[in-house]
């Protein structure tokens, strides 16, 4: 064997102080933050949502299956709020599931700041008409106004139809057959995901869009037995790690 030239002796122990370096600096850099998700139950007094129970239960799968930290805010009906609002304002993405609330001035401050903050968010079901003091957010926020003449129901879902998105990946087996909502113009900046068709046409059923430099998902779906579902909860926890990119 050859004696090792003193250059190729010096570039040899190069590289490998290269690799060190580069190995030490990987295992010294600190592990991405798991992600801070607060949940946000309004829709308790509505039995087919019961949403203490549905996102606590959904908070227990986020932080087990996904490692995210999760906060679980309820409304207080004697206060007219949301008990320790402020952590909303902590947390790097949301998830509303809201149903005819009318909060109180300190309340609607803090989601106001919220929704004006650029953070992502999801929307379940019924956050569409969600606050009763603030009745233009479901146009003004969510890009499409609930409801109309003929009212907000349009009748049990007979087919769910999707356009290709990283939402859906893992969740092709989802499917529900409970009555979706009717929405009245839509922003020209939604992109709709998913469409729900009965006998009285289609409708939107989930969409993305921008707000306020955020990225938000309002998917109209959501009775107790859907948040059941692994699927659904797997749609629940690729939206907030999609929202969560800017």
């Amino acid at each position: 064997m050859q004696p090792l030239s003193r250059r190729s002796l010096v570039l040899g122990l190069s590289a490998s102080a290269s690799c060190l370096s580069a190995e030490t600096f990987a295992a010294a850099s600190p592990a991405p933050r798991p992600l801070r998700v607060c949940l946000v139950s309004g829709s308790q007094d509505s039995k087919p949502y019961s949403t203490d129970e549905s996102l606590a239960a959904l908070a227990r799968y986020l932080e087990g299956e996904h490692k995210m930290v999760c906060t679980l805010l309820t409304w207080d009906a004697t206060s007219a709020g949301f008990k320790d609002i402020e952590k909303l304002l902590a947390a790097d993405v949301a998830v509303f599931f809201v149903r005819r609330k009318t909060p109180n001035a300190h309340n609607l401050d803090v989601l106001r700041k919220f929704f004006a903050s650029g953070k992502g968010f999801v929307a379940l079901r019924s956050t569409s008409h969600a606050w009763e003091n603030w009745p233009n957010f479901d146009a003004e926020v969510l890009g499409a106004k609930y409801g109309g003449a003929k009212g907000g129901n349009f009748g049990n879902v007979q087919k769910l139809t999707r356009k290709p998105h990283p939402i859906w990946s893992g969740t092709d087996d989802f499917d529900t057959k409970c009555d979706i909502y009717r929405y009245g113009p839509v922003a020209a900046d939604v992109q709709v995901l998913m469409e729900g068709e009965n006998k009285n046409g289609v409708m939107p059923v989930a969409w993305t869009r921008m707000h306020c430099g955020a990225r938000l998902f309002h998917l109209a779906l959501g009775y107790a037995y859907d948040l059941e579902k692994p699927s659904f909860r797997r749609i629940v926890a690729n939206a907030l790690r999609w929202v969560s990119e800017k």
